[in-house]
């Protein structure tokens, strides 16, 4: 009885085929944990910090502190010991737009974070994709590679048979054997390059891939080349974070020249002084008020030097617009060329691999009634594998020059929709944190113990 249960459950276990893995699952799992994303992630809630810092300048200030002083002289002078402990309230009325500028500048380069983060989300689901049409792609020719070794295998064997009966000469069979040779060299970096583009996957998407389903049907592309060049101009989030940092840096130029105007500020003090020797001091509080001003004559060339660097800074923001704009003109061109080709090339490739489907048919039939040779025979059959590798190629290079494209434009995120992973809010933080801005202890949880923060949660891929 419990032979049939066993024998039972064996048959159920290899009847049931395991669930495959999906092109949105890969996509979901590397959006939601990848190592890099958390990382950029985390480099926006830095730059979400520059706003409370900067606001902090306006607020006021509330100061501790105190002081003991022992008297070491012997003359009629000795105080003795002084006790003094007080609290100072300090409140800034006007620091001529420096802190205004600092804000300003704080919020560009919020902004600036964020469309880095949604450049790189956007590069990570493109090397996604390219990381699983990859494992798709040398998996392919592996199996391809296999077969042409199987076949050469068949072909030596039947010029070994041929040579033992006087019907070919050595020659042939050495042929024979030295096309088998290169045949399984070839499977060996096919294999190689098998476990390249599986580890690439495991990068990416932190775990390696299993049985993996074919490419789904492309998104939506572009229509032409002048059209995706148009979105990129407007979407490009890698475009939008140079021109939000030279926002910052152009807010910094005012930051530093306000260095120079005069600044007003009020300032409640009480403090409580107690002397040892009575003679030399009333002990008591000494509660004060008033009005701070000043302004700077001859900083010794500080402030001009800041400025300077701050215009420098400013000057590289506006060549890195200029950069970025050539960056992304020239990934939409090459992408829509690669795309392109790549179409172009898997109709010849269908085309040629259809021929020479026929012809090495036909060349193997000529060859068993003597009209051809053997070096006849491995040609047609070697040009049937190239063909067949370059169609699976071809239709890997289009894939992925399709996403590169969407990529160029700010639109390879549409990859995320049915996915079932909850897309990251790169807003909510500042929004927390700007709340917290009179909480002198507000403090974040220990990023060792608490890094989920930097993930996107995953809901399940939705039916």
């Amino acid at each position: 009885m419990r032979r049939h249960i066993l024998v039972s459950l064996l048959l159920l276990s290899t009847a049931a085929p395991s669930s495959a893995e999906s092109l949105k699952d890969a996509i979901a799992q590397a959006y939601s944990n990848n190592p890099a994303i958390a990382a950029a992630r985390a480099r926006v809630r830095q730059a979400d910090e520059g706003v409370p810092i900067a606001a902090s300048g306006a607020r006021p200030g509330l100061d501790l502190g105190g002081s003991f002083t022992q008297s070491l002289s012997d003359s009629f002078a000795d105080l003795g010991q002084i006790w003094t402990g007080g609290i100072t309230l300090r409140q800034s009325i006007w620091e001529g737009g420096r802190i205004r500028a600092g804000i300003s500048a704080a919020e560009a380069r919020i902004e600036a974070s964020r469309l880095n983060l949604a450049a790189q989300e956007q590069a990570l689901i493109t090397d996604t994709v390219t990381a699983y049409a990859d494992v798709l792609r040398t998996q392919e020719i592996v199996k391809l590679n296999e077969n042409q070794v199987r076949v050469l295998e068949q072909e030596l064997r039947a010029s070994k048979d041929r040579f033992d009966v006087g019907d070919v000469t050595r020659t042939d069979v050495a042929q024979s054997e030295a096309r088998l040779a290169a045949s399984q060299a070839t499977l060996i970096a096919a294999r190689g390059n098998a476990v390249f583009a599986r580890q690439a996957y495991q990068r990416l998407v932190g775990r390696a891939p299993g049985q993996l389903e074919p490419l789904p049907p492309l998104p939506p592309l572009p229509e032409s080349e002048g059209q995706a060049l148009d979105r990129a101009a407007t979407l490009s989030p890698a475009l939008g974070a140079a021109k939000a940092g030279e926002k910052a840096a152009a807010d910094d130029v005012r930051a530093a020249k306000a260095g120079r105007m005069p600044s007003i500020g009020v300032q409640a003090s009480a403090n409580y002084t107690e002397y040892s020797n009575s003679a030399f001091g009333a002990s008591g509080f000494d509660p004060r008020v008033g009005v701070t001003a000043g302004m700077p004559l001859f900083s010794g060339g500080l402030i001009a030097a800041q400025v300077r660097q701050a215009q420098a800074r400013q000057s590289e923001a506006l060549e890195t617009i200029s950069l970025t704009e050539r960056q992304v003109t020239e990934g939409v061109s090459n992408s829509w060329a690669l795309l392109q080709t790549a179409e172009a090339t898997i109709t010849a490739a269908k085309s040629q691999t259809s021929a020479n489907t026929l012809a090495a048919e036909g060349v193997r039939q000529e060859n068993m009634v003597g009209s051809r040779d053997i070096l006849d025979v491995l040609n047609a059959e070697q040009e049937l594998l190239n063909s067949r590798v370059q169609l699976v190629q071809a239709e890997r290079d289009r894939y992925v020059a399709a996403y590169q494209l969407l990529e160029s434009v700010g639109a390879a995120d549409i990859a995320l929709e049915g996915t079932g992973v909850q897309k990251y809010d790169a807003a909510a933080n500042a929004k927390r944190v700007r709340g917290k801005g009179w909480q002198e202890f507000g403090y974040d949880p220990n990023p060792s113990t608490d890094r989920a923060r930097n993930t996107a949660p995953l809901m399940g891929p939705q039916q």
